[in-house]
């Protein structure tokens, strides 16, 4: 694929997603801050997809995430809820007793949110037998670096996988 092909592909996504966007959403996590609309969001739309869900939040981490502006506050969560998205997809195998997810935020000169499951990990098939582009990550990275920050994904198939998602101070 060329690399105008490849932009163009990836503008008709990041325009997709923003037609999806839910124009609540962005008033909730204006409203809420994003650690709780986060927390919402996995509550309300993958309460039964993880057999537990484990959350550290340093109070400094939450400050911080408070203060971040209504732009990037949204792209680090629309990004969140992605990762738990496909972690609520792809994640549960036919072999795993479980499926647990935990989410870390925490301050470090940056703020860092750690989301990790141990389910089936990345593999090149997940997205495509699920019915997904496999593009989700790739999109919010490209979002992420927009607004200054990272997407980093970590996985062992059939052992976990985990994204960082980091924001400069």
């Amino acid at each position: 694929m060329s690399p105008i092909s490849l932009l163009t592909d990836i503008h008709h996504q990041i325009s997709d997603l923003l037609r999806e966007l839910p124009a609540a959403a962005a008033s909730e996590v204006s409203r809420l801050g994003l650690v709780n609309a986060l927390r919402r969001a996995v509550a309300d739309e993958w309460g039964r997809a993880f057999d537990g869900v484990e959350w550290h939040v340093e109070p400094e981490a939450e400050v911080k995430a408070q203060t971040l502006p209504p732009l990037t506050a949204e792209v680090l969560f629309y990004a969140a809820r992605e990762v738990v998205r496909n972690a609520a997809r792809h994640g549960r195998t036919e072999a795993s007793s479980s499926l647990q997810l935990k989410i870390c935020i925490s301050w470090r000169d940056r703020l860092e949110l750690v989301i990790e499951d141990n389910g089936a990990g990345l593999t090149t098939t997940n997205s495509s037998a699920a019915g997904g582009s496999g593009q989700g990550l790739a999109l919010h990275s490209t979002m992420m670096a927009v607004v200054g920050g990272t997407l980093a994904v970590e996985s062992t198939p059939g052992a976990y996988t985990r994204v960082t998602l980091s924001l400069p101070s």
